[in-house]
């Protein structure tokens, strides 16, 4: 199952340290990996087809950005294929443009059911995987209610609405992390995110990643839907958790 890494904070950081152990405890994950972020509200992705870590050695451009990036919001990926082909373009994460915005998206799960979605927008060129069209739906239910005088709570409710659609006519499962340069958002139905605010070399930053027991020794918290619920939408800005809800 692939891995995801999230970082936010109210200003500039880089995760080399990180990273670098998102990417060592996530191996197993052999079918590429991806680095994005955002500089100046312009999204940026960089990504391979190629192991991320073999033979006790790191893919020399992924050690090469998680060292340089230097970014608010950082979003990394580790895939393990269920769905598509193993090339660079079905590496995550996906950028798609709209709202008058960049955004980031990065996706771990199964849904075999939305492969046949058909977007009435852009499409993600040459992507044919369950994670290109369900970037590709909310997308599209997001620009259904889209208004220029969205705020964080009417945008966060719009998306709870289209994770909600999403979840009811294709089931399946789903752990994403959308980002659109402000706010960072995350929502599970089948794993865990494991959470860490305020490290010592990072005050006003908070890290986020699937990877079991988190990346560090440090007091990670763990969030997951609780059992009465179809998942939980979580949204964070700058170091913040500002809003959490279940859905369903």
């Amino acid at each position: 199952m692939c891995d995801l890494f999230a970082l936010s904070a109210g200003k500039q950081y880089s995760a080399p340290d990180a990273l670098t152990v998102f990417a060592m405890r996530a191996r197993k994950n052999m079918d590429g990996w991806g680095i994005g972020y955002f500089r100046r509200n312009r999204a940026f992705v960089e990504k391979s087809f190629e192991h991320v870590f073999v033979e006790g050695r790191f893919h020399d451009s992924f050690e090469r950005l998680s060292r340089v990036v230097n970014s608010r919001l950082i979003i990394a990926h580790v895939r393990f294929r269920t769905s598509g082909f193993i090339d660079e373009c079905h590496a995550h994460p996906f950028v798609l443009h709209f709202g008058g915005r960049d955004w980031l998206f990065a996706h771990n799960g199964k849904a075999p059911s939305i492969e046949a979605y058909l977007t009435g927008g852009d499409p993600i060129q040459c992507a044919v995987s369950d994670s290109a069209r369900t970037f590709e739906f909310l997308r599209d239910r997001l620009m259904d209610e889209y208004s220029l005088a969205w705020t964080k709570t009417t945008l966060f409710d719009a998306l709870l609405a289209a994770t909600a659609s999403l979840v009811d006519q294709y089931p399946g499962n789903y752990n994403y992390v959308l980002c659109n340069g402000s706010v960072l958002f995350a929502f599970s139905n089948h794993r865990q995110f494991m959470i860490l605010r305020g490290i010592e070399e990072k005050r006003g930053a908070l890290l986020l990643t699937t990877v079991e027991k988190g990346l560090s020794n440090e007091n990670w918290i763990r969030v997951a839907r609780s059992g009465s619920s179809q998942g939980v939408l979580l949204a964070i800005a700058g170091g913040d958790l500002v809003m959490r809800q279940g859905l369903g």
